[in-house]
């Protein structure tokens, strides 16, 4: 008897949960997220000023992007411009730079909480099991990662809109029957302006779509026209910005000229796979130029561009003669990817709980009416996540991978619960 009422219970429970999943709003999830967010912004100290924030002050003080670093070094291509852009903005219309903080806070609240309540709408955009999406935002809907989230110093929200954007924009265009030239323009737009966020759009939307267009049988034709028309797109779109660095710095590259530190901080002898470790005493992220005041010297004696060239050489030449390390160290952040790292258990928790259910829902719809959704989100997922198997691994750098995962998680949970709600319906019905 006790377990029949217990089964009865738990039946109830189940199909309860289910009915609040489907009815859930995406107004309902944005109102929530972001009184959650308001209320923990206060009880959290202003940080000091990072990278983004350092150019963002130089460019409302002096008028140009720059000084990243411990000390002022001169114009800058280490961040993406966006973010800088914003805080300018802010920085302007506030009196004093701790209400600007407090301002950026409120924004990145709103952004976060609209992520949060974004993927309701965008699980639809990619015909994914009903109730995913609203899975996926509850998941998200308690601010584990504050400090991430409405902290005012990093952009990572704002990446994260981006990249939903980014790939809503694919998904949408992948339904096209006959690909032409102006579907690749859309593509090529969208990842444009994406790449002023992060340079990260290029190999997510180059993968996601390449994977979309497998699935769906684009002819090689079709497949061509698309790639033509985002080529030029793309150039358009982000030539102002590529002019202004080879102006400036007298290369070209992609939007942020930072690889070479990135490299070099990650792969060098003492190197480890995670920044935590790097940061150490002693660590190799001490003698980044935002921490080394010796390091910062030489990028204004340098310059940025040539900096950046000399640590990304050193970096390979010690790849090149330390194959086992470099190959432990990829390794190693590989495995974090599938469980990521944090100081705080409670982010690990979550993030594992994404991950692996992610991984599962890749497994068992991969070969459902779903897999079109699934396999350009898996593609996203790994274009994003490309660079970080030769960069230290940081759960900063992991939070945009886990939003795009947390969409196949809530699929294989909303299949997973309506499945089981369907067998425990069915076998009432039987016994009755």
């Amino acid at each position: 008897m006790f377990v029949a009422r217990s089964r009865a219970l738990l039946a109830s429970l189940r199909l309860a949960a289910w009915h609040l999943v489907v009815r859930l709003r995406t107004w309902r999830v944005f109102t929530l997220a972001l009184a959650l967010r308001l209320s923990v912004m206060w009880l959290r100290p202003l940080e000091h000023h990072a990278e983004n924030i350092k150019v963002g002050f130089t460019l409302a003080e002096r008028g140009y992007l720059g000084n990243p670093y411990i000390i002022p070094t001169g114009p800058t291509a280490h961040v993406a411009p966006a973010y800088p852009l914003l805080v300018a903005a802010v920085r302007l219309m506030t009196p004093t730079e701790a209400a600007c903080m407090r301002t950026l806070s409120v924004i990145l609240a709103v952004v976060t909480s609209w992520n949060v309540a974004a993927l309701i709408p965008i699980s639809r955009a990619f015909k994914l099991p009903h109730g995913s999406g609203a899975i996926a935002a509850l998941l998200w809907l308690i601010p584990l990662f504050a400090w991430v989230e409405v902290g005012g110093e990093f952009e990572t929200p704002l990446t994260v809109a981006a990249l939903l954007a980014l790939v809503t924009v694919v998904r949408r265009a992948i339904d096209s029957e006959h690909p032409t030239v102006v579907t690749g323009a859309q593509l090529g737009l969208a990842t444009g302006l994406g790449a002023y966020f992060t340079p990260t759009v290029l190999p997510i939307a180059a993968l996601a779509t390449l994977a979309g267009a497998r699935l769906v049988r684009w002819t090689p034709r079709g497949l061509l026209a698309v790639l033509a028309g985002a080529t030029l797109a793309f150039a358009i779109v982000i030539m102002p910005y590529t002019l202004r660095n080879y102006h400036t710095f007298g290369a070209w590259f992609l939007m942020r000229d930072n690889f070479g530190i990135e490299l070099s901080i990650s792969n060098g002898p003492g190197a480890r796979a995670t920044q935590s470790e790097n940061a150490a005493v002693g660590g190799r992220l001490n003698h980044h130029p935002g921490n080394s005041r010796s390091s910062a010297v030489m990028v204004r004696e340098l310059g940025e561009a040539e900096y950046n060239r000399r640590l990304q050489r050193a970096a390979i030449t010690w790849m090149v003669a330390n194959p086992n390390e470099s190959l432990k160290l990829v390794a190693q952040r590989m495995a974090y990817m599938l469980l990521p790292y944090s100081i705080r258990w409670y982010q690990r928790v979550l993030a594992a709980a994404i991950s692996l259910m992610s991984i599962a829902g890749c497994v068992f719809l991969w070969r459902s009416r779903y897999r079109v959704g699934i396999g350009c989100l898996a593609a996203s997922v790994a274009g994003y996540l490309l660079a970080y198997l030769l960069i230290e691994h940081d759960m900063r750098y992991m939070y945009p991978a886990l939003f795009l995962e947390s969409l196949i998680a809530g699929s294989f949970a909303a299949v997973l619960l309506e499945r089981s709600n369907q067998n425990t319906h069915g076998s009432t019905l039987s016994n009755a």
